[in-house]
């Protein structure tokens, strides 16, 4: 209600260009986890022999690296487990899904967000930003009333925590996240050490009530273990060719509009124009892929994703709406921003390049 406020009061005043800067001051969990993520870039930045090798080596392979000795390596590494321990529990794909791995347990995914990172200067506070913004709203004619200021500075300050309460409720409701994976993956263990699965992650190819059905993993009936196992292999091969198709196909809820010469149209979300290289970011194991000054294509964005967008010379996502958590963050970088696109991932090509127009939410081949 508050966030919805100061869209309208924005838009009466014909300062709504203001709205992405003005709803970033608030200090949150993801903000912090950013600056986390920051400072391990500086600490990377500052050490050529270490950045050489952030570069260039493998996230996996950077991972495998010896922690023996003393140097910057070894300060990155405790730096990166520093991280792990207090922002880990994020999840990679959705919070309503407790089969993807957490950062924690896909460390080389926070590895490509800092070497998205170390190629960029340390961005503005937000919080700047943030007060620069007001200080312009204020300076509207109609708000130069003491009255006037004072209600509207309650009213931005108020959309502010409600964006803190969105991301940092995200943030407490992943907690349970990391314990209830090794449950879990516990209990595949010992499903595979009864000879049900093969590996402790087909345990998600059972429902809950027929785990509940075994009373001693370890003197399971060979019917029931033969029953099971035919389940798992079932699914699992059902699963295995579904891959690559979305629960929901964005093009269905985003149907295609006229686009005349665009090779994508969608929701503006974010103002101004932008030309770079396609880069299509499926998941977070291919967050280093994107350069500076890329285009970041994808089918979602979720706070995990957030460090991209200050390589990024512009963002196009498949799902989403002015309001949603790609555009805010845009708007907050000062990105240009093209949500709903519908077939964004599917339509744009790698290497391809492209103009991004987030006023008119366009996306055209550049000349």
């Amino acid at each position: 209600m508050s966030v919805a406020r100061l869209v309208a009061t924005t838009a009466l005043l014909g300062r709504r260009s203001l709205l992405g800067d003005l709803l970033g001051g608030a200090r949150t969990r993801t903000e912090d986890a950013n600056r986390a993520l920051q400072d391990l870039a500086d600490r990377v930045r500052a050490a050529p022999a270490l950045r050489a090798l952030v570069e260039s080596a493998d996230p996996g392979d950077l991972l495998a690296a010896p922690r023996d000795g003393q140097g910057p390596g070894r300060e990155f590494a405790e730096a990166l487990d520093a991280f792990l321990r207090e922002f880990g529990r994020r999840e990679t794909t959705s919070p309503l899904l407790v089969s993807p791995p957490t950062l924690a347990e896909s460390p080389e995914s926070v590895i490509g967000l800092v070497r998205v990172l170390v190629g960029r200067e340390r961005e503005d506070d937000p919080g700047s930003r943030s007060e620069r913004a007001l200080a312009a709203l204020l300076d509207h004619p109609l708000l130069r009333g003491g009255r006037a200021r004072s209600l509207v500075t309650r009213w931005v300050r108020a959309a502010q925590d409600g964006m803190a309460f969105r991301e940092d409720s995200h943030f407490y409701f992943t907690a349970g996240l990391p314990a209830m994976r090794r449950a879990l993956l516990e209990m595949g263990a010992r499903l595979r050490d009864a000879g049900v699965v093969d590996e402790p992650f087909d345990v998600f190819h059972l429902r809950i009530e027929e785990v509940r059905e075994i009373t001693d993993v370890t003197r399971m009936p060979a019917d029931q273990v033969a029953r099971l196992r035919s389940l798992v292999r079932a699914r699992a091969a059902a699963r295995a060719e579904l891959t690559g198709v979305p629960m929901i196909d964005p093009a269905r809820v985003f149907p295609a509009r006229d686009r005349g010469d665009a090779l994508v149209c969608g929701t503006p979300a974010s103002a101004g124009t932008a030309t770079g290289t396609v880069r299509v970011i499926r998941e977070p194991a291919e967050f280093h892929r994107l350069e500076t000054g890329d285009v970041l294509v994808c089918p979602y964005t979720n706070p995990s994703w957030t460090p991209l967008f200050q390589r990024a010379a512009a963002v196009v996502v498949d799902t989403g709406a002015a309001a949603s958590h790609a555009a805010i963050v845009a708007r907050e970088y000062g990105i240009p921003a093209v949500m709903g696109s519908g077939t964004g991932t599917t339509a744009l090509v790698d290497g391809d390049r492209v103009t991004v127009d987030g006023s008119a939410g366009r996306v055209t081949r550049a000349s």
